[in-house]
């Protein structure tokens, strides 16, 4: 069980395609930044080498790593700047997870994840909520793709 929670977090973070604006969580603003970067600074590459591909599901950034040795410097640059935002929103997520995820199962098991519904449901029970899980719920809030001030080995170690 807890595998899957910590699975449904990364999956709705890595696939799960944005829905619009209007109604954003953490996850959605991350991707919808990233694609707004990719699009601006990757605009030629993506005409040029992935105007084929399908779009959604992260298939252009799969794209661009495809012809990662075609990229232009500016282009390059967004590209790991994604991907390093990526890797931070990952290891928050996770962090969250793992703090939170009785209180998820307990609370929340009844919320569909996506638009931040997860957070707000913590945020409506926190009296009820685990002293560790109001002490990590703030990593799953804000800009995901900053690092934060938390310590991964203990929530990494949690998880397994």
């Amino acid at each position: 069980m807890k595998k899957k929670m910590l699975g449904w977090f990364i999956v709705a973070l890595l696939i799960l395609p944005v829905h619009g604006r209007a109604a954003e969580g953490p996850i959605e603003t991350l991707k919808g930044k990233n694609a707004d970067k990719l699009g601006t600074q990757c605009q030629v590459e993506l005409a040029t080498y992935c105007s084929h591909v399908t779009p959604g599901n992260q298939r252009g950034l799969a794209c661009l790593y495809a012809h990662g040795d075609k990229l232009s410097g500016p282009c390059e640059a967004a590209f790991y700047e994604v991907a390093e935002e990526l890797k931070n929103a990952t290891d928050n997520l996770s962090a969250f997870a793992s703090a939170c995820r009785e209180d998820m199962e307990k609370l929340c098991s009844k919320v569909v994840v996506g638009e931040g519904r997860v957070l707000k449901c913590l945020e409506e029970n926190k009296a009820k909520v685990s002293a560790k899980c109001n002490e990590v719920r703030g990593q799953a809030e804000g800009d995901l793709g900053k690092k934060k001030d938390v310590d991964y080995q203990y929530h990494a170690a949690k998880i397994q």
